[in-house]
C-alpha cells in the first residue's frame, strides 16, 4: 500500500489515519487524487504517487477493507471509480463467502469434537467406572479368601480393559483419518479395516466395484459413516462377520455395510439410537439417502447411496428403518 507519513514497520494492523485505505476506511466512500502535491487530505505524499484510486470493500454497509490502485497516466476518471466499484462489491461478496465458509468448517469440527467427548463419556468412561467397580469387588473378595469370586471378578476386569481399548482405538481412527486426497477412499477404510479387524476380533470382507470419481467431500462422509457403522457393530452387534461394499458408478456411489449380530428391532428403536441419528446427519450433509434393515437375532443392513450433485450438493437426504421378516 502507499502510506503518508513516517513510515511504520510491516505489521498486522495498519493505523488508519496513517494510509491512504484508512482514508478510505474512515470515509466510507471510493478516495480519487489526481494531484497528490496539491491535495488537502495527503499532508505529506509520498514523492512516486501521482495519482490514486482508493475503493472501500463494504459489506452490509460495514467495510472489510480496501482496494486501490495508483498512478494512471492522466489520472482516474468517474468511470474507473465505477467499474471499480463493480470489482470491489464482487470482491467483498466472494471475501464474505470465504468467511463463511471457514465458520462453517470452524463449527463443523466444533460439533465434531463435542460429539466425540459425548461417545467417549458414555463409552470409555462408563467402562472405566465399571472397572472401578469391579477392582474394589475383587480387594474385598479378596480380603474375605473367596478366590473364587476374585477369579471372575479379574475376569470381567480383562474384559472391560479390552472394550475400553477398543473403543479409546475407534474413537482415536476417527480423530486422525486419513488423507483420502492421498490414499482415497477405498485404501483408507482398508487401512482402518485391518486395524478394527484385529483388534476387535471382527472378520470384516471389503469389496469396491467400479471406479471412484467421487467428490473429496463425499467420500470424507462416507468413510466416517463406514467407522460409525462399524463402531455400533463392535459395540452393540456382537457380530462375527461384517461385509462391507463400495459400488461406484457414473452416477455416484452406494455402500453396503451388513453383518451377522443380533440385531435389533426398529420399531422399538427411537430415530435408530445416538450412532444412526449421526449417521443419518451425515448423510443428510452429502444429499444422500440411508437405508437401515434389521431384525432380532437376522443382524443388521446399513445401506447409502450418494449422487455426485452436477452443481451444487444436495442438501435433503432420507432416513428410514424397515424391519426384514
Amino acid at each position: 500500500f502507499h502510506q503518508t507519513g513516517h513510515v511504520v514497520p510491516k505489521l498486522e494492523r495498519v493505523p488508519l489515519g496513517d494510509s491512504l485505505s484508512g482514508l478510505g476506511v474512515l470515509q466510507k466512500k471510493p478516495l480519487r487524487i489526481n494531484d497528490p502535491a496539491n491535495s488537502p487530505q495527503l499532508i505529506q505524499p509520498h514523492p512516486d504517487l501521482k495519482s490514486l484510486l482508493a475503493m472501500p470493500l463494504l459489506l452490509k454497509g460495514e467495510v472489510i477493507g480496501t482496494l486501490h490502485l495508483v498512478n494512471k497516466s492522466g489520472g482516474f476518471t468517474e468511470d474507473d471509480t465505477r467499474i471499480l466499484g463493480l470489482f470491489t462489491d464482487q470482491a467483498a461478496i466472494a471475501i464474505a463467502n470465504a468467511q463463511f465458509h471457514e465458520q462453517t468448517k470452524q463449527r463443523a469440527v466444533i460439533n465434531e469434537r463435542q460429539r466425540l467427548a459425548r461417545e467417549l463419556h458414555d463409552s470409555v468412561t462408563q467402562v472405566l467406572y465399571s472397572v472401578i467397580l469391579y477392582a474394589d469387588a475383587t480387594r474385598l473378595a479378596l480380603a474375605a479368601d473367596k478366590k473364587a469370586e476374585a477369579s471372575e471378578n479379574l475376569q470381567e476386569l480383562r474384559t472391560l480393559a479390552r472394550q475400553a481399548m477398543a473403543d479409546m482405538r475407534l474413537l482415536l481412527f476417527r480423530l486422525h483419518p486419513p488423507v483420502l486426497e492421498d490414499e482415497g477412499l477405498v485404501a483408507a477404510l482398508q487401512a482402518r479395516l485391518e486395524a478394527i479387524e484385529a483388534r476387535a476380533g471382527l472378520q470384516i470382507d471389503l469389496r469396491a466395484e467400479g471406479e471412484n470419481t467421487l467428490p473429496i467431500a463425499m467420500e470424507e462422509e462416507l468413510y466416517k459413516v463406514a467407522l460409525e457403522a462399524l463402531n455400533n457393530v463392535v459395540k452393540h452387534a456382537k457380530a462375527e462377520q461384517v461385509t462391507v461394499h463400495l459400488l461406484f458408478t457414473d452416477q455416484g456411489c452406494v455402500l453396503t455395510i451388513q453383518d451377522d449380530g443380533v440385531g435389533f428391532d426398529p420399531v422399538t428403536v427411537q430415530g435408530g439410537g445416538l450412532g444412526l441419528r449421526s449417521i443419518a446427519g451425515r448423510v443428510q450433509q452429502i444429499g444422500g439417502n440411508l437405508l437401515v434393515e434389521s431384525a432380532p437375532r437376522q443382524g443388521t443392513k446399513l445401506q447409502v447411496a450418494v449422487n455426485i450433485p452436477p452443481e451444487a450438493p444436495v442438501t435433503q437426504a432420507t432416513h428410514s428403518l424397515r424391519a426384514e421378516r
